[in-house]
C-alpha cells in the first residue's frame, strides 16, 4: 500500500533571522559529501590526492559545476589524521522545512516509506545520534516539533556525523495534528513504549508506509500520540532494566525496519 497525500497543504513559515542563519560545519566521507553536493550545501571541499574512483570523479564534477573550490590534500588516505575516505567538505547546515509537498514527492514511488517522528527529544546528543542512525538505516524523513525539542545546533550536527544535513527534516507545531493527517492518509503509526502490553518489535510489519514515533527520555511518547497509534512496540529486556536510551532504541528499531523493508546496503 502506498500512502495517499500524506500531508495537507501548508505554507512554509519564515524563521527568525538568527535561527535561519546557516551554520558552516564539516562532514566526512564520499557518500555524505556527494549527498551534500547534490543538495547544494557545500561551500568548500578537500580531496586527498590518493583518492580515486567513480565517486571521487563525480564529487569533482559536481564541485566544478557549482564553482566550489577544491583543495588537494597531500596526506595519504590511510593516515589516521587524514580526511575520512579521502574527502572532507565544509557545508551550510540547512534549516528544517515545513513544506510537506516535497516529502510527498520523496515517498511517492517508494513501496514502504518510513518516517521517523520525534516527540520531544531535548538532549542534543540524543537528537544527533538518532539522526545519524536514521540516515544510516534508510529513513526517508524525520519530523520533530518546534517546542520542547532540541533545536538543530552544532552539537546535534557533530553528534550526527554530518547526517543532520543529509536527511530530510520537517518541523511542525502540532504533532497530534500531523499524526492524525498521516493516519488518515494510509500511514501505519507505530510508537515505541516501555509498556508490558506493547508487542515485540519483531512482530511489527515494517513493510508498509510507516511512521515510527520515539519519545523523550523518561517521559516517553506522549499519551495522546500513544492513543493515535495503530501499534506500540518495545525492545525486550533480558535483564532487570526498564528500557534503553532513546538513541539506542532507535538503532535497534530502525535497523530492524531496514531489514524488513529489504533495503540494499550501500557499503
Amino acid at each position: 500500500m502506498k500512502p495517499n497525500r500524506p500531508f495537507s497543504d501548508r505554507r512554509r513559515r519564515p524563521r527568525d533571522s538568527e535561527e535561519s542563519a546557516p551554520l558552516p560545519l564539516s562532514i566526512y566521507g564520499r557518500n555524505p559529501v556527494l549527498e551534500a553536493l547534490r543538495r547544494g550545501l557545500v561551500e568548500t571541499l578537500s580531496v586527498a590526492k590518493s583518492a580515486h574512483g567513480e565517486n571521487i570523479r563525480e564529487i569533482r564534477a559536481l564541485a566544478a559545476a557549482q564553482h566550489i573550490p577544491v583543495r588537494d590534500d597531500d596526506r595519504s588516505s590511510d593516515d589516521s589524521e587524514a580526511v575520512a575516505q579521502g574527502v572532507r567538505a565544509r557545508i551550510r547546515l540547512p534549516e528544517p522545512s515545513a513544506d510537506f509537498e516535497v516529502l510527498e514527492e520523496i515517498v511517492a514511488n517508494r513501496p514502504a516509506p518510513l518516517v521517523l517522528l520525534l516527540d520531544g527529544i531535548e538532549d542534543p546528543r540524543n537528537f544527533g545520534a538518532i539522526l545519524r542512525t536514521a540516515y544510516a538505516s534508510g529513513v526517508d524523513a524525520v519530523i520533530f516539533r518546534k517546542r520542547r525539542q532540541s533545536p538543530l545546533t552544532d552539537v546535534v550536527f557533530k553528534t550526527s556525523a554530518g547526517c543532520a544535513a543529509l536527511i530530510d527534516l520537517y518541523q511542525v507545531t502540532n504533532l497530534d495534528q500531523t499524526v492524525r493527517e498521516l493516519k488518515a492518509n494510509g500511514w501505519w503509526i507505530v510508537s515505541a513504549a516501555a509498556d508490558p502490553h506493547a508487542r515485540s518489535y519483531h512482530d511489527c510489519d515494517w513493510d508498509r508506509p510507516t511512521v515510527l514515533v520515539l519519545g523523550a527520555e523518561g517521559a516517553g511518547v506522549s499519551p495522546v500520540l500513544i492513543k493515535r497509534s495503530d501499534l506500540t512496540v518495545k525492545v525486550p529486556m533480558y535483564r532487570d532494566l526498564d528500557s534503553l536510551n532513546v538513541s539506542a532504541a532507535a538503532a535497534v528499531l530502525l535497523f530492524e525496519a531496514a531489514k524488513c523493508r529489504q533495503l540494499v546496503p550501500e557499503v
